[in-house]
């Protein structure tokens, strides 16, 4: 067990574990934020075994909103703590995580950069649905994207083996960049993945949650090049669209949270799409409106297009989303929200952080009830 502030950044994390050869469910970009990744789900390189960062959380010390200082675990606060796993500034300010950790001398990582052409990305898709159709091989994480960066289009993959195997390329194409090694995690994400992925200082994310389908993608990326082509000029653009994996494996660990009835109880390998790849990036304020625009309409382009072909699956990954997306109302069942809004009313009864505490996605609420400050907080970004 390793116990985590929130305020820490994960590479801070696996430096202090890499000498003890360990590590736990953590982001993976050295600059994420602890408190941030766990509070809204954490997608990490050992997923596919044992589901997102949050499923790993044993304890949580929590401030309640009438300055309490209490445990949720297992055995203390249990409501709490199912409830914990997808909070967001709901229930409390979180000052400490327990989390799982395991057995992890060395991993092995990979990222290839390729020029893009549709045979490519059709191949790097078609090997990425392949792994997610493969819940008996828990060591691996494949993620692909396609993107445009400076009026060039590229495809992206990156590979992680948690048992520290190197893998062949997903394509025999040699790719313009290539970064790989094996070591710590700390190490992997220090060397490869912040060698590809560093993140510039303007992101707009947006995610929709879909079946594995290859076509899909294809046709998706050639309809967002009409809408972002215009934009190739700005300063340090960079837009992607890249696809993660909800394997059944991940979505079954996640059984004792509120996302789970969502995810279809495992029923389907699903898969996850963002504008942090549609994640949007670029440097200039003064492109913000312009580029705000351009992300919602590749959002919500992709997902029209979803829900046609029928693939599309409600649930929203809250780390992943835009501000304006309904988070809850459409990544819990029914049935779950009203046990998050009675278990909110134990914690929270007088609403304290839904008046107080901007930022973050709220719960919703029957608007007759809501004041305008309520209606202003509800679905911003942490």
């Amino acid at each position: 067990m390793v116990e985590l502030g929130p305020g820490a950044t994960w590479i801070n994390v696996y430096a202090a574990l890499e000498p003890h050869h360990i590590s736990t469910a953590g982001g993976r970009i050295s600059g994420v934020g602890v408190g941030g990744f766990l509070l809204g789900g954490g997608i990490a390189f050992a997923s596919a075994e044992k589901g997102l960062g949050v499923n790993n959380v044993i304890n949580y010390e929590v401030v309640l909103s009438n300055g309490t200082i209490v445990n949720a675990n297992e055995a203390e606060n249990e409501d709490l703590f199912w409830a914990m796993k997808l909070p967001s500034t709901n229930y409390g300010i979180v000052t400490r995580f327990d989390m799982r950790t395991y057995p992890s001398s060395a991993i092995w990582g990979a990222v290839n950069v390729y020029p893009f052409t549709p045979t490519l990305a059709s191949e790097l898709y078609t090997q990425s649905k392949k792994w997610g159709h493969d819940d008996t091989n828990k060591d691996n994480m494949v993620s692909v994207a396609i993107m445009r960066n400076k009026g060039m289009s590229l495809a992206l993959a990156v590979q992680v083996n948690e048992a520290g195997i190197a893998h062949d390329p997903l394509t025999s194409s040699a790719p313009i960049m290539h970064l790989e090694t094996t070591g710590s995690t700390y190490k992997v994400v220090r060397e490869v993945v912040d060698g590809a992925l560093a993140a510039t200082t303007r992101t707009r994310w947006h995610t929709i949650t879909t079946k594995i389908d290859t076509e899909y993608f294809m046709d998706i990326f050639e309809k967002s090049e009409s809408i972002m082509k215009p934009h190739d000029d700005r300063e340090n653009i960079l837009w992607s669209i890249a696809v993660q994996h909800f394997q059944k494996s991940c979505i079954n660990a996640a059984k004792e949270s509120p996302i789970f009835n969502a995810l279809g109880q495992g029923k389907d390998d699903l898969l996850s799409i963002f504008t942090n790849n549609i994640r949007m990036e670029w440097a200039n304020p003064d492109d913000d409106a312009a580029l705000d625009e351009a992300a919602y309409e590749l959002g919500t382009l992709a997902e029209t297009e979803a829900r046609k072909r029928g693939i599309l699956n409600d649930f929203i990954y809250l780390n992943y989303a835009d501000g304006n997306q309904p988070v809850y109302e459409r990544s819990v069942t029914p049935g779950d929200m009203e046990k998050m809004k009675e278990i909110k009313k134990a914690y929270d009864a007088a609403g304290i952080f839904d008046r107080l505490w901007r930022g973050g996605y709220k719960l919703p609420v029957e608007r007759g009830n809501m004041s305008q400050t309520d209606a202003d907080n509800k679905h911003d970004e942490l």
